[in-house]
């Protein structure tokens, strides 16, 4: 209701907002130091003047406000009110006038005669002695707050007989000034319609049988606070309500601070089997133990049981636990830190030792105990019983230093545990037995190893998991497979804020499906190494207070899938170090451009590549500026880049064209000395396996199979290698060839025209250079027979400068010639 607020039209220092049940205003005009009420017009239906110094009130002031129904005058110096105060106000159904100056002398009940329709009135804060107001007149009033301060007996005046509608009455001392330090069965006797009653803080010292007899419809009692009550007054309290209407009770710190610890007794708490009663609230109370069987007089109605604050040992009581239908237990605070209180109340006995000797309870010899709470199974499963019916669980800040270790739980119906602010420092598990767990809070533990089937299968169902303030970073960059969350299929909200964690897994969160809201913030994390897109139900990534610089283009395409897949998706990104440099232009185009809602991004600030941080105000102005300084860097970079890499290639596919045949003849010169099958020539020898290795055309075979073999080999024994005849089966032909050439003492080349076709003769004319220059010392190892008359553009270049350079003999068409011919080659080649 109080959101939203504007000026208001009538006074421009007052705040207005329209009531949409009424369409009037709700004025609040409080904190300006006004010295006297205003006039305000008639469309008002609520007007706060509180913490102003108003000293009183004009008469007829409010004449003209006949619309008006709540008026606070709180925290002011108002001293009177006359019987005109409040004329106009006949509808008026809230009157706050707590914290002024009201005494039994300005204090009249005719001011209250307009106020016929008066529904609340808090008159708290006003006076502090033993009086007590006439509002009789207020006949519709249903709640009363007011101070209740007596020196002795505490009676409340017949007047309040007449209020037959009042419903609540608080005289709360922690909101106002209550001292009522005996109540008897006479207080509250002209007030036994009454539901609601607070006495807290109150400084009871004697609480009488009978006290609350009468009050047979009272739903809510609270005796919180009174110190010098201590346990015993419960079975007066709890006689008085048996059979009444009480849901609520609270009897929170009816110890002092520094008294012994506490024992409940059934006698305390019997009566209370005969009530309907929904609520206890019992904190603060140093309540160590409990009788035995007590807890069985709650009554069948008890859901929730508060007992924040205390010292709880193990005990015999706790099997008492199991027949409870309790769906809430908050058993948070246990062996919290104290200090005395400022102002303690001086009872007549401070401290009181409940402690019964009969019940002493050492858990370590109780065999049924240390069965139920400390001994593992066979398996090394511990088994801890849960009453059925408990739905929530609060035990936070309660002191617990455990490793959680394999467990087993009861049937139970748990749908929300918290179990945080502990020292819980090891999760093992897995915990078993939590089908129905919907919420699960293990925040500031301490935890830096958290076991990959600690989350069983059993938390298939958990849809709120709050990890906050651990050590997890320390656990979970290690697992690669994504083991850890792997069974909570349902998760939609996951806080891991504060874990120092540096990094996550890519796989991290591949099962949850789910999730909606995923809050990171407060780690150190500098990049999104975990996958996204999958996330199709995510709503809200916080990220804040990490070392992000920018998000990189793998991170953007993710997101951006996600809402393409229809996703609201919010991003906060704030308090990281994110930088506006040429590496990061992408990432601050996308932030200015995208559908993703990045949460207050316009008061982001990025870090220059100078060095200066700048408010992100104006992104798109921004990415502007940087394109056009990262441009004409990226340009020359480019260009060298490009330049400086054709070059080398150039370079190499250059040398590698002019040195081809060198290096495939080096490569398989190499290729023959690594196999020792193949027999290597001794250089200083001078020694060859065959004189001449014959380089021809499969199609000039006859020559070469017919004269050349028969004149060479058979009549001069000249050792020929042929390819058809010498090459060793089993190598490739490159390497026969180069073997061949390189042991024998020259090679005869049978030029024609089929040789110049052919591949593998010009491969072994080639290598037969290459042997020439690089293992002969350029001696002449070719020897060239042309065939066939070619002419002499036909001869391809390598050959042409071999004719010209070295000798070649042609092969004669004639008897005579041939004689010459023969003599010539045998001559050559020995």
């Amino acid at each position: 209701m109080y959101t939203l607020f504007k000026p208001c039209e009538f006074y421009q220092r007052c705040q207005c907002k329209r009531d949409q049940g009424s369409s009037l205003y709700l004025a609040d005009c409080s904190e300006l130091n006004m010295t006297q009420i205003w006039k305000f017009p008639n469309t008002i239906v609520k007007l706060t003047l509180r913490m102003n110094r108003l000293e009183m009130i004009n008469d007829g002031i409010f004449f003209d406000n006949r619309l008006l129904r709540s008026l606070d005058l709180s925290f002011n110096r108002i001293n009177s009110l006359s019987p005109s105060s409040f004329i106009g106000l006949e509808h008026l159904k809230e009157l706050d006038l707590q914290y002024n100056n009201l005494s039994e002398i300005s204090f009249t009940h005719q001011w209250s005669v307009k106020l016929q329709n008066l529904v609340s009135l808090n008159l708290k804060g006003n006076f502090y002695d033993d009086y007590q107001p006439d509002i009789s007149s207020l006949v519709r009033l249903e709640i009363l707050e007011m101070d209740f301060v007596f020196k002795k007996t505490t009676i409340l005046n017949r007047q309040f007989g007449d209020l037959k509608r009042l419903k609540l009455l608080d005289f709360s001392g922690l909101t106002g000034h209550c001292s009522a330090p005996f109540l008897t069965p006479h207080t509250f006797q002209n007030v036994p319609h009454v539901r609601n009653i607070s006495l807290a803080k109150c400084k009871i010292r004697s609480l009488q049988r009978g006290a609350f007899n009468m009050m047979k419809n009272i739903t809510f009692l609270d005796l919180s606070e009174n110190t010098c009550l201590k346990f015993q007054v419960l079975e007066n309290v709890t006689a008085d309500l048996q059979f009444s209407a009480i849901k609520i009770l609270k009897v929170n710190k009816i110890h002092k601070v520094f008294d012994m610890n506490t024992y409940l007794q059934t006698t305390h708490i019997m009566h209370l089997h005969n009530t309907s009663i929904q609520e206890l609230h019992m904190d603060s109370n140093r309540l160590q133990q409990v009788e035995r069987g007590a807890m069985k007089f709650f009554p069948r109605t008890l859901i929730y049981l508060s007992v924040k604050d205390n010292m709880f040992s193990l005990g015999h009581y706790m099997y008492d636990l199991l027949e409870l239908s309790l769906e809430t237990v908050d058993a948070s605070g246990m062996f919290s830190f104290h200090t005395e209180d400022q102002h303690a109340e001086k009872c007549n006995l401070d401290l009181v030792c409940t402690w019964h000797t009969d019940e002493s309870f050492n858990v370590f010899h109780d065999s049924k105990s240390k069965q139920m709470f400390f001994e593992q199974d066979k398996f090394g499963r511990t088994h801890i019983p849960i009453p059925y019916n408990l739905k929530t669980l609060i035990l936070k800040s309660s002191g617990s230093k455990y490793n959680i270790t394999e467990i087993d739980l009861s049937n139970n119906t748990l749908t929300s545990v918290d179990l945080s602010d502990n020292i819980l420092t090891r999760w093992i598990g897995p915990l078993r037995n939590l089908t129905n767990l919907r919420y699960l809070d293990l925040s500031s533990n301490m935890c830096s190893n958290v076991s990959t089937f600690f989350f069983s299968p059993d938390f298939n169902m958990l849809k709120k998991l709050l990890l906050r303030n651990n050590l997890l970073g320390l656990a979970l960059p290690s697992d690669s497979h994504g083991n850890t969350f792997q069974h909570l299929l349902n998760l939609m909200t996951l806080d891991l804020s504060q874990n120092r964690i540096s990094k996550l897994p890519k796989l991290i969160f591949k099962s949850q499906r789910k999730m909606e809201f995923l809050d990171l913030s407060d780690n150190f994390i500098e990049n999104i190494d975990f996958q996204l897109s999958h996330l199709i139900k995510l709503s809200y990534l916080d990220l804040r207070n990490n070392f992000i610089t920018f998000l990189d283009s793998h991170t953007i395409v993710e997101i951006n899938s996600l809402v393409h897949k229809g996703n609201n998706l919010s991003i906060y990104m704030s308090e990281n170090k994110l930088v506006c440099t040429c590496n990061s232009k992408s990432f601050i185009d996308w932030m200015g451009s995208t559908s993703v809602h990045i949460v207050d991004k316009n008061h982001y600030f990025c870090q220059l590549s100078t060095g200066k941080r700048v408010l992100m105000e104006n992104i798109p102005e921004l990415y502007k500026k940087l394109k056009k300084d990262c441009t004409s860097y990226e340009v020359l970079t480019y260009g060298l880049v490009v330049t400086i890499l054709l070059f080398i290639i150039v370079m190499i596919m250059g040398i590698c064209y002019r040195f081809r045949w060198k290096l495939r003849y080096l490569y398989y010169m190499v290729k023959i000395r690594s196999r020792s099958k193949i027999p290597q020539i001794d250089k200083d020898t001078n020694e060859y396996m065959y004189d001449a290795f014959v380089s021809y055309a499969d199609e000039d075979q006859s020559f070469v199979h017919t004269q050349l073999l028969q004149t060479l080999e058979k009549e001069n024994d000249i050792r020929l290698c042929l390819h058809k005849r010498n090459f060793l089966p089993g190598n490739d032909i490159a390497t026969n060839i180069t073997s061949a050439i390189h042991n024998s003492r020259k090679t005869v080349v049978i030029m024609t025209y089929h040789y110049l076709t052919s591949y593998w003769c010009m491969f072994e004319f080639n290598m037969a250079r290459m042997e020439s220059i690089y293992e002969r010392n350029n001696e002449n190892v070719l020897f060239l027979v042309v065939f066939e008359q070619i002419s002499a553009c036909d001869f391809p270049l390598q050959i042409l400068e071999v004719v010209q350079s070295q000798s070649y003999i042609e092969f004669p068409n004639d008897e005579q010639g041939d004689v010459v011919f023969w003599q010539q080659l045998i001559t050559a080649l020995k």
